[in-house]
Formats: structure tokens, C-alpha cells, sequence
């Protein structure tokens, strides 16, 4: 389950400690957990070697920043390799997927609110 801060922004900063965080499985060796804040869905995923996501789209923008490992996005026949400190601004609406390199990739995700995942 997501860790959920709408409906009231809270007195100040939410320290977010994602070791704590429950991650899911959202496909097949790709684990997902999230913040949500009425201005912002945050996901880290952690990807075990080789683990990919299939091709897909969504209307929200999405903002990838890579924190570890090496993973492979795939764009309108267009490859980007990107590692750790590398960031990707993928615009709503384009199809894309993603596969993770030789070892763990973990990701931080941003998007405007999501109303549905």
C-alpha cells in the first residue's frame, strides 16, 4: 500500500524512509513501492538484473531518475541507456519500456497525481 498524504498537507516535511516502505511486485522481478501527496506520485522501483517492463503509456508525464544499476528505456524505436545520477522526462501519452542491465536497478519515479496506477 502506498503511503498516503492527501486531503491535508501535514504540519511540515514527510521523511520518507523507503527501507521501511512495503514494495510489491508489479511484474515479474520488478518491485514498486509509493508516496502519494495532492501534488505528487513518488515510486522507487527496484528491478533485479535483466527484469523488464513491457511497452506501455500513461497520460502523465513521468520523470525517471536512476540511482543505482543500468537500465535501457525504449521510445519510438529509440534506445537511451542511462545510469546512476541520469535522469529521463518521459511525456505523457508516449509508449516506452524499460530493461533493467546485468545487475539491480533502482529508480525513482515522479509524476503529477495519479488517480489510478
Amino acid at each position: 500500500p502506498a503511503q498516503d498524504r492527501r486531503n491535508g498537507r501535514g504540519p511540515g516535511p514527510l521523511p520518507i524512509d523507503w527501507d521501511a516502505q512495503e514494495f510489491a511486485e508489479l511484474r515479474p522481478g520488478i518491485f514498486g513501492a509509493t508516496i502519494v501527496s495532492d501534488d505528487l506520485t513518488v515510486t522507487m522501483y527496484r528491478y533485479a538484473a535483466g527484469s523488464t517492463w513491457e511497452e506501455h503509456e500513461h497520460p502523465e508525464d513521468q520523470l525517471t531518475a536512476v540511482l543505482s544499476g543500468e537500465i535501457l528505456f525504449r521510445s519510438g524505436g529509440e534506445e537511451l541507456r542511462l545510469g546512476p545520477g541520469r535522469q529521463v522526462l518521459i511525456p505523457g501519452g508516449v509508449a516506452h519500456s524499460a530493461e533493467a542491465g546485468p545487475t539491480e536497478v533502482v529508480t525513482l519515479n515522479v509524476w503529477p497525481p495519479r488517480t489510478q496506477r
